[in-house]
């Protein structure tokens, strides 16, 4: 039987179309099955002097919005009795490669902010450091320090330091290669930032909040939301 150029056409579309159910379905087991952490129980482990703001995680329509980029976000403002105030914020997908934690640089810069090139730096604990990206965000005369961390598959995950555009494009190939060789792990991402009392004058509240929180974390979710070296 000889095949027409249509007949292997439609044979490669047919193909086509059962590879990409079977992908799918493979997909499917593929998915991080593990039990979510407990971002409630993460963000209300404050230090001790430090008290919330809001009676409870805020739950605006902000955080709403963000339900469709991830399975769990929660929010938390915490203020010192001197005064300092930081923000935090945690999400969690069970699919970090399609819906991983953000590149908060690039967060900020969609909402209008002036972004500062993003930095590797690292806050020191009393169990050993923890790698962070840092920034600054400005936004007229409101200047905000940020630092975040991702953690993906249980591994501490920076992304890039290069251009948003760039960092952007290099994190998704990243997470398309790790897709393609069949390994879907989790994603918890980790924000903590603090606003400046003088736009020239770098905040240092949420380093503080940071070091204190990591170290009042028992074991077992310090290890959950520090991950380990990639």
């Amino acid at each position: 039987m000889r095949i027409t150029r249509y007949s292997a056409l439609a044979i490669a579309t047919g193909l086509l179309l059962l590879s990409s159910l079977l992908l799918v379905e493979v997909r499917e087991h593929l998915t991080f099955k593990g039990a979510p952490p407990d971002l409630e129980r993460l963000i209300n482990e404050h230090p001790d002097g430090w008290m919330a703001l809001s009676g409870q995680s805020v739950d605006s329509e902000w955080s709403k919005s963000l339900q469709s980029d991830y399975d769990m976000v929660t929010a938390q403002t915490y203020q010192h009795p001197d005064g300092k105030i930081v923000s935090v914020l945690m999400t969690w997908s069970r699919d970090g490669i399609h819906r991983a934690g953000h590149l908060q640089q690039v967060c900020y810069q969609a909402g209008g902010s002036e972004i500062s090139t993003p930095k590797q730096a690292s806050v020191t604990t009393k169990m050993g450091k923890q790698d962070v990206i840092t920034f600054t965000a400005r936004q007229g005369n409101r200047v905000e320090d940020v630092v975040y961390w991702r953690i993906t598959g249980g591994k501490l995950d920076l992304g890039t330091n290069q251009s948003l555009f760039s960092a952007t494009r290099i994190d998704k190939m990243t997470r398309l290669a790790r897709s393609l060789l069949g390994k879907t792990p989790d994603n918890i991402m980790v924000r903590v930032s603090s606003e400046r009392l003088a736009p020239d004058q770098p905040a240092t509240a949420h380093l503080d909040y940071i070091r204190e929180y990591l170290e009042t974390l028992p074991p077992h979710y310090r290890k959950v939301i520090m991950g380990s070296p990639d």
